[in-house]
């Protein structure tokens, strides 16, 4: 029944969940929408950040990312940037990988200090939006229950995105919609929305190459190599420049052996067991999916989903809500597996 509810109020109900939980959020720093930054009283971006905002509610420590995306918004073209930002968002070849979150938010740096911030909200908004008419078109082509589209809503992952102003939830909303738009068979907006993901965040080019390797298994050769290469293109061309202007950066070493991370950050890092444990449930439950589920697509999206969480390193997983961040696609596909696919529409990717 709620599926039938037109596609714009399900807009309203996303933009609202995301909404409502940033004003809770800043409600218990006075109000002051700054903390949703999390600039680190120590953090080197801290002193910029704060002539261009004035008064800072500060984190602890060095915070977390959303201060390196306030100052990429700022200058969101390396290439005219001036040291001070290089040097507050410090791995610049790293951090000014992941574009497009930040040339939105400033409007490609156009925007005033406050315009960008408010900005960046607006836009974790717009895309809990996004992501909600997306689960919604998914559920009714493959004929699914509206209850999972109500706990695709409650995707933790994108709540943490949308509390940190970081890219993840954007590029959530955008590869959902793009799956949506392969399903539909608009083969030309799934590559759009898949290219823009990459450029939101280059993990989530993972769902274009699961849906390349299907396509490979049902042998559509040209299919699979436009899936392949296609939406990664505009990521890859960005990092090129990156890396003849500034280099690529570190990386940070995100990435050990299959479980390794896991193991690591359980023994030194993991203090409050409540958020470890649901991205450790989140992992597993997504790889039992990959294994056991009801539909190909979703399946196989859990597959990849799944082995990126359980390769993360310790430096994911010692602070949970990144891992969760990271792998926030696995919820909503792995929601999708666990309902029974007998009841949905085949396409040309739903064989079993």
């Amino acid at each position: 029944m709620l599926l039938r509810l037109p596609l714009w109020l399900w807009f309203l109900v996303g933009c609202g969940l995301i909404a409502g939980a940033q004003l809770r959020a800043i409600s218990r720093e006075n109000w002051n929408p700054t903390f949703l930054m999390h600039v680190g009283a120590e953090a080197i971006a801290r002193g910029k950040i704060e002539r261009e905002l004035g008064n800072l509610a500060l984190s602890g420590s060095l915070g977390h990312d959303g201060k390196y995306f306030y100052l990429i918004a700022r200058s969101p073209w390396f290439w005219n940037a001036d040291q001070e930002t290089f040097d507050g968002v410090q791995d610049v070849g790293y951090r000014y990988a992941r574009p497009l979150y930040p040339i939105l938010s400033g409007l490609g740096g156009t925007l005033s200090p406050w315009g960008t911030l408010t900005g960046m909200i607006a836009l974790q908004i717009l895309a809990g939006g996004l992501y909600a008419i997306a689960m919604v078109g998914l559920a009714r082509r493959n004929r699914l229950h509206s209850m999972v589209v109500v706990l695709g809503l409650c995707n933790p992952g994108g709540y943490m995105a949308a509390l940190l102003l970081t890219s993840d939830l954007l590029a959530l909303a955008l590869v959902v919609a793009g799956v949506w738009a392969y399903q539909a068979q608009r083969s030309t907006l799934a590559l759009a929305l898949f290219m823009l993901a990459g450029l939101a965040k280059e993990y989530f080019l993972l769902t274009p190459l699961a849906l390349a390797l299907q396509l490979v298994l049902n042998r559509q050769w040209l299919a699979a190599v436009a899936y392949t290469i296609i939406p990664a293109i505009p990521m890859l061309l960005w990092k090129m420049g990156l890396w003849l202007t500034v280099g690529l950066g570190s990386g940070s070493g995100n990435f050990t052996w299959p479980g390794m991370g896991i193991i690591g950050a359980a023994e030194t890092n993991w203090h409050d067991p409540t958020t470890p444990a649901m991205a450790v449930a989140l992992v597993f439950f997504g790889l039992l999916a990959a294994v056991l589920g009801f539909s190909a697509l979703p399946r196989w999206q859990c597959a990849f989903w799944g082995a990126l969480g359980i390769t993360a390193s310790d430096l994911v997983w010692g602070d949970p809500a990144d891992l969760l961040r990271v792998v926030c696609p696995l919820w909503w596909f792995t929601l999708w597996s666990a309902y029974p696919w007998s009841k949905s529409t085949p396409t040309p990717l739903d064989y079993r």
